[in-house]
């Protein structure tokens, strides 16, 4: 990739603090220049970056799903390399840009409907007008069915990694913080999923490693799969799901399937949860709730007992 002004800037500037922070600064501030520039900006220095900047890179990233703790991180060493070359214009709140970071646990359920995303993934696979229409309806299905993040599903490893007798898949590639997990006990129709993301799998350009971009792309995919999400309505302006709402509604699923309940944020209070927990499950619903919090926030690629990240999908129970 050519060498970009910004990215060029973030890795020369005078930064304070341990050397770790400055590694992460630099890292984060180096992912919005590149956003910057996927976003059709051409601005080449942090002395030139505005909020109309930081309000475009926080709009790409909303319509990937992308969450606004993650923005927010993005949005933090922005801010630093800003001031590192004595630029104070930027917004010192992300409120201004649609981003509230501190309320992870979603009052409100963000899972996509089943009928929208299966007949989303349809027109997509039945789609003449776009090339990429059915590899992109294959992803959309692996979100949906296994919880994969989208750069999950455009970089696993079907070939190396899908386990079908053992009914399991590894997920090592395209992961958060490069984590791996192996999802374990897949269903019929996870396995379905897999099955039909077969034909898609192509020769990676890091040798070795398959994925399933079409081949040479690399990470150019990404808009592509975003063009066919607003070819579908798979957008939060016109439908009010984006295709981090597949995950959402595995989350949910597995909740209920394991429960037997729907989670806090299908009803309109904590109170009204417990009480409908309790309906369906007496004294046991406490242990219940735990348990799939626990199997979710494993699946999804955290620890066990992160709660914050079970509480970004389900609301919290306490």
């Amino acid at each position: 990739m050519k060498s970009i002004s910004l990215v060029l800037g973030a890795n020369r500037a005078t930064l304070s603090g341990p050397r770790s922070k400055q590694y992460r600064v630099r890292q984060n501030a180096r992912a919005f220049a590149k956003r910057l520039r996927r976003a059709g900006f051409g601005v080449r220095k942090w002395t030139n970056v505005t909020n109309k900047h930081f309000a475009a890179v926080a709009r790409q990233m909303q319509e990937e799903g992308k969450g606004d703790g993650r923005i927010a991180e993005i949005f933090s060493a922005a801010r630093d390399l800003c001031k590192a070359y004595g630029n104070t214009g930027i917004s010192p709140t992300n409120d201004v840009f649609d981003v509230r970071r501190g309320s992870i646990a979603n009052a409100n359920s963000k899972a996509v409907a089943p009928a929208f995303v299966q007949g989303a993934i349809d027109k997509l696979e039945n789609e003449l007008g776009y090339e990429y229409g059915p590899r992109c309806a294959a992803q959309i299905r692996l979100q949906w069915e296994l919880g994969l993040r989208r750069e999950e599903s455009a970089k696993v490893d079907l070939v190396a990694d899908w386990n079908r007798e053992g009914r399991s898949l590894l997920v090592r590639y395209g992961t958060k913080g490069g984590r791996p997990r192996t999802l374990t006990n897949l269903s019929d129709k996870q396995q379905a999923a897999l099955q039909s993301a077969l034909p898609f799998v192509s020769l990676s350009d890091r040798p070795g490693i398959h994925n399933l971009m079409p081949e040479g792309m690399g990470d150019k995919w990404q808009e592509k799969l975003s063009y066919a999400a607003r070819l579908c309505g798979f957008t939060k302006k016109e439908s009010g799901w984006t295709l981090h709402s597949n995950r959402h509604e595995r989350f949910h699923t597995m909740y209920v399937t394991h429960t037997g309940f729907q989670p806090p944020n299908q009803h309109e209070s904590i109170a009204a949860f417990q009480q409908a927990a309790h309906n369906a499950a007496g004294e046991e619903w406490p242990r219940l709730d735990a348990e799939a919090r626990d199997e979710i926030e494993v699946t999804a690629g955290h620890s066990a007992g992160r709660r914050d990240v079970s509480d970004a999908y389900l609301g919290s129970s306490q």
